[in-house]
């Protein structure tokens, strides 16, 4: 009867990835199930229900349960055995209960912990809504929502920190999504098992020692693909920075929609956070503010020193609203002054580009202004590659969908148009182009995105292809964003997947 509390909501933890990020992958459950659920009720009490196992990860089994005392949701995590082996339980629980004392709406806390023969649990709240990593898989994010869900898990570093607690283990996995707040979790496990592992006085370690790396012992130092040098290097002096690092990687990841090193293997992994530089941000997604773009890399310079100094620092940044718009500047002049001067710049070029490339109507020179020796037009501009964009189509009779598909038009458009080298056609120039109606300038490479945009149910859907001046396709895909929310934000994050899928196929 007590399923009835949980059995819709999804875990505040996910399963790890088996991609590159080095995590174990998901597995069914022991043996034993049932007598460490028998025990574990006993040591709860009468007051706490266990309800069902939810999916785990290599580093702990996770049930859900229900607390009477509390009237709320609780998730119990219990440590694998192979991990609680080689470790002090007492030293761990001491660690662990450290972070009861952060109190912050973007830290998911320790309610309570204990000890089920011989393995170390701990009880947390039950966070219902989705993983970044959930998130992640529907593609990249848009800026607006980077922006957001960094700056929430920079605050809670910035709490932590203050209190001496590194994470660790920045990653998807332990972000969680409610209702558009991110709220971290597992603080203080990486730093109490990492502690337990070490021992103390009186203590001794395990006969045989076990690597000290995620793939082998949970989140005893962290994940590869998040992992910052130093803690790659085993560096005993690592500090609140190695957070930075990861939070770097994390926005690296939401924008891109991959980490920078992925699709290495964990070993490769530890050398690319050592030694390798991350591909350009710029290079994998071109509408991202230069501001942000500077942030994301400072976080990820190898040397701790070079990063911010401080949580603090990367909040005041990200707090500015004028982050989102590109318009952030310090120092400088005005809010109000730089817009205009940027408004004023921006027009300026795109005025000076339609005439260089010939998407500006112009009229002949008058007879008596050639004959006066006026200087001669411009020469064209090198050939390079003209993307052209007609609106996106949507079943007839949609409303909604037209409008979505107008919005998604011109945000794809003013997305690409960033990108240097690239030449953008949208409407309604580009459907004259397309149509035959007015002849193209210039030369180079002409691709056509074609687009339909579709809604089902509560979700919007967007199926792009890329045509080459032959007819033939030579890249498509399609992405879907939950319709429920704001309609900008739908539009944000299906340009944003778009743009980002397109991109490495516009090379020549």
């Amino acid at each position: 009867m007590r399923a009835a509390h949980y059995a819709r909501a999804e875990p505040f933890v996910t399963p790890d990835e088996p991609d590159n990020s080095g995590s174990p992958a998901d597995g069914p459950p022991s043996r034993g199930s049932a007598t460490l659920r028998a025990d574990l009720q006993q040591a709860l009490g009468p007051t706490v229900t266990l309800g069902e196992e939810l999916p785990r990860g290599g580093m702990s089994r996770v049930f859900a349960a229900f607390d009477e005392t509390l009237q709320r949701k609780v998730a119990v995590k219990v440590l694998a055995p192979d991990l609680a082996e080689s470790f002090s339980v007492d030293r761990f629980r001491r660690e662990i209960m450290l972070v009861a004392s952060l109190q912050h709406p973007n830290i998911v806390p320790v309610l309570s912990a204990g000890e089920v023969g011989h393995l170390p649990y701990f009880v947390m709240p039950f966070v219902e809504g989705e993983s970044l990593r959930a998130r992640l898989r529907r593609g990249p994010l848009s800026v607006r929502e980077t922006v957001s869900i960094m700056r929430d898990v920079a605050r809670a570093l910035n709490l932590a920190h203050e209190r001496g607690i590194v994470h660790r283990d920045i990653k998807p996995d332990n972000v969680m999504l409610t209702a558009g707040v991110a709220t971290v979790t597992d603080f203080g496990v990486a730093k109490a098992l990492a502690a337990a592992r070490r021992g103390g006085s009186g203590e001794q370690r395990a006969a045989t020692p076990r690597p000290a790396t995620l793939t082998s012992a949970g989140t005893a130092i962290g994940t590869p693909a998040y992992m910052a040098p130093e803690q790659a290097a085993g560096d005993p002096t690592t500090d609140h920075r190695a957070d930075l690092y990861a939070l770097g990687i994390l926005g690296y990841e939401m924008l891109a929609g991959t980490a920078p090193f992925h699709g290495a293997s964990a070993r490769e992994l530890m050398a690319a956070q050592l030694a390798g530089t991350p591909p350009p941000l710029e290079r994998r997604r071109g509408d991202v503010p230069p501001e942000l773009r500077q942030l994301i890399m400072q976080c990820l310079q190898k040397a701790p020193a070079d990063r911010p100094a401080t949580a603090t620092g990367v909040v005041r940044v990200l707090e500015n609203p004028d982050l989102v718009s590109g318009s952030y500047v310090v120092p400088g002049p005005s809010r109000q002054v730089r817009r205009r001067e940027m408004a004023g710049a921006g027009m300026m070029v795109l005025l000076l580009a339609a005439v260089a490339y010939g998407f500006w109507p112009t009229r002949a020179p008058a007879p008596d202004r050639a004959a006066s020796g006026a200087p001669a037009a411009p020469a064209a501009a090198p050939a390079g590659t003209t993307l052209l964009i007609p609106a996106l189509q949507s079943p007839a009779g949609d409303a909604t969908a037209r409008q979505t598909a107008a919005g998604l038009t011109e945000q794809l458009v003013a997305r690409l148009a960033q990108q240097p080298g690239l030449r953008v056609a949208g409407p309604p120039l580009a459907d004259s182009l397309v149509a035959g109606l007015r002849p193209m300038t210039g030369g180079g490479r002409v691709l056509r995105l074609e687009g339909l945009v579709q809604r089902a149910a509560a979700r919007t859907g967007l199926t792009v292809r890329l045509v080459d001046s032959a007819g033939f396709t030579s890249w498509g895909s399609s992405y879907r964003a939950g319709g429920g929310g704001d309609p900008l934000q739908v539009q944000d994050s299906l340009s944003a997947a778009a743009v980002a899928g397109l991109l490495p196929h516009l090379a020549p």
